[in-house]
């Protein structure tokens, strides 16, 4: 008989608190078996008292008999298995809604972990991903025909449906794997313990697959500093969302509205203060309602649902938050209320990624020529003298020089307008490059801050989408998109600009670039100041 089972490893020192939590959430611990060497205890819902049918006040008219209100009962369970030989590894079979009080007591990954060591890539039919760059958060995606490590940079793996390679130790039926993973065996719990053992054996072992993924964080320190940017954003109202779709167990979960929601600020177990959210968030007005109680830690937040399926229950607002930021040149993600990080290998193929753009060694900037043009410059403006402009700073010294000397067009401050929104409104303007040549637009930035750098990145995307879009008008055949950046510092790679939201950004651009069947060049000038 063909039994499915969705496996969980949990953490030895988080169990006291677990068997709590079964406990309040009606779980009653029921028989004790022996199974090899597995100590196994199920655990069952004995007493059920129903949740409302929430769209049964709706319909009642319809219905013969209007005296009662149903109920939907849902049953639920849990199998915790112990190893005798070794007591601090534990395991936990979730049936029904279990899962849903696992998220905090698991080892995160875990179904990952065991994917990239038993799994056969090529055999890949289901993939969830989240991202780090580019206006893509998450993606999941089905495969017919799977290419071995075809992942994107700015990638990470978090769920995947794909078959074993040894189909002797975990038969050929597809498996899931995510934070756990479920399994299509022929065997039955009291044969539980050979799997167990199979994965336990199995997780010690190299990896075969290269899957660029998320890491755990786990340092105390980082994890306070992370939550009070949580608790910073929040107030600011800035930058935060909430979880569209989120991997609970093996399960992809999308959130719908008709969830009602109310936002709930306790400590230590006594209530303080609660909103009624209706059946959307609007992070307005929670960052009102954190303003307005003085809420310092984002641990005191919590969001009351009711869903049919589940009934009522309540998670910490942190568990659903969709948060990314960057901390000491690093990207932490917040993913069901645990901080993680990038993988070697989610910078492996960033890297990869990057060392495909052409790096173009560029006219240098001598600081001491541009100074006295400016001099020479702010004399004839301030005498009167006929001038073409009254532009003097140093990005448009740099980019008329290339056009007067080196056969480029100048197009800085050569506007292009667009029709603005608004059918009263004045059209917006654009500045779509700062030059042009063989069929390629150019932006140009001088600076050594990452965030000058990214601005003109975000400025060069923008101004390809508003071309190849017909938004603008460009009469000129255009085949490539480069950024020209002038630095202090010499590089001859990328990867020796010291910032990560910078490589990302370069990444991002490279992609959409590639989108529209543009090339993508980079040009690298020295800015010589002395």
């Amino acid at each position: 008989m063909i039994n499915t089972y969705n496996i969980y490893k949990l953490k030895f020192s988080e169990m006291k608190q677990l068997l709590e939590k079964l406990e309040s959430v009606g779980l009653i611990e029921q028989k004790t078996q022996i199974y090899d060497n597995y100590e196994m205890t199920f655990y069952f819902s004995e007493k059920v008292e129903g949740n409302d049918v929430w769209w049964h006040e709706t319909y009642k008219d319809f219905l013969t008999s209007q005296n009662n209100s149903p109920k939907n009962i849902f049953h639920f369970g849990l199998l915790i298995c112990k190893n005798e030989d070794d007591p601090e590894e534990i395991y936990a079979v979730s049936l029904g809604k279990s899962h849903f009080y696992l998220a905090k007591f698991i080892e995160p990954n875990f179904g990952i972990n065991l994917a990239v060591r038993m799994g056969d890539e090529k055999t890949t039919i289901l993939k969830k991903s989240r991202y780090f760059t580019g206006t893509k958060r998450h993606e999941v995606s089905s495969y017919e025909n799977f290419n071995i490590n075809s992942y994107e940079s700015g990638e990470s793996v978090e769920h995947l449906k794909i078959k074993a390679s040894n189909c002797d130790i975990w038969g050929d039926k597809n498996i899931i794997f995510a934070d756990s993973v479920q399994l299509n065996v022929n065997k039955s719990p009291s044969e539980l313990a050979q799997i167990l053992n199979e994965i336990s054996d199995t997780l010690v072992t190299e990896e075969v697959i290269k899957l660029p993924k998320l890491e755990p964080v786990t340092d105390p320190k980082l994890i306070t500093e992370l939550d009070s940017q949580i608790m910073d954003y929040l107030q600011e109202d800035v930058s935060v969302g909430i979880e569209e779709i989120h991997v609970s167990g093996i399960n992809i979960s999308f959130r719908f509205n008709e969830y009602n929601y109310e936002l709930i600020y306790r400590k230590e177990r006594k209530q303080l203060a609660k909103l009624e959210l209706g059946n959307s968030f609007d992070t307005s007005i929670i960052s009102s309602f954190i303003k307005e109680h003085d809420v310092r830690n984002i641990d005191d937040l919590h969001v009351k649902f009711k869903i049919e399926e589940s009934g009522r229950f309540t998670q910490p607002l942190k568990e659903i938050l969709d948060f990314c930021t960057s901390f000491e040149e690093a990207q932490y993600f917040l993913k069901c209320g645990k901080w993680f990080k990038f993988n070697e290998t989610f910078t492996a193929y960033l890297k990869k990624s990057l060392e495909q753009i052409p790096l173009i060694t560029g006219q240098d900037l001598i600081e001491e020529d541009y100074s006295a043009w400016k001099i020479s410059k702010e004399s004839q403006i301030d005498n009167d003298e006929d001038v073409a402009n009254k532009l003097t700073y140093r990005e448009y010294y740099f980019n008329e020089n290339l056009s007067i000397n080196h056969g480029y067009t100048l197009l800085d401050r050569q506007l292009k307008a667009i029709q603005s929104l608004d059918a009263k409104g004045k059209n917006y303007k654009v500045e779509v490059a700062d030059l042009f040549k063989n069929n390629e637009i150019i932006s140009v930035k001088i600076s050594e801050k990452p965030q000058d750098l990214i601005y003109n990145i975000e400025q060069s995307k923008g101004a390809v989408e508003l071309i190849k879009q017909g938004i603008i008008q460009f009469e000129d055949k255009l085949e490539s998109a480069a950024l020209w950046l002038v630095l202090e510092k010499p590089v001859s790679s990328l990867l020796e600009i010291n910032s990560i939201q910078f490589l990302l950004a370069v990444d991002s651009w490279k992609k959409r670039v590639e989108f529209f069947g543009l090339k993508p060049q980079i040009y690298i000038s020295k800015h010589i100041k002395n």
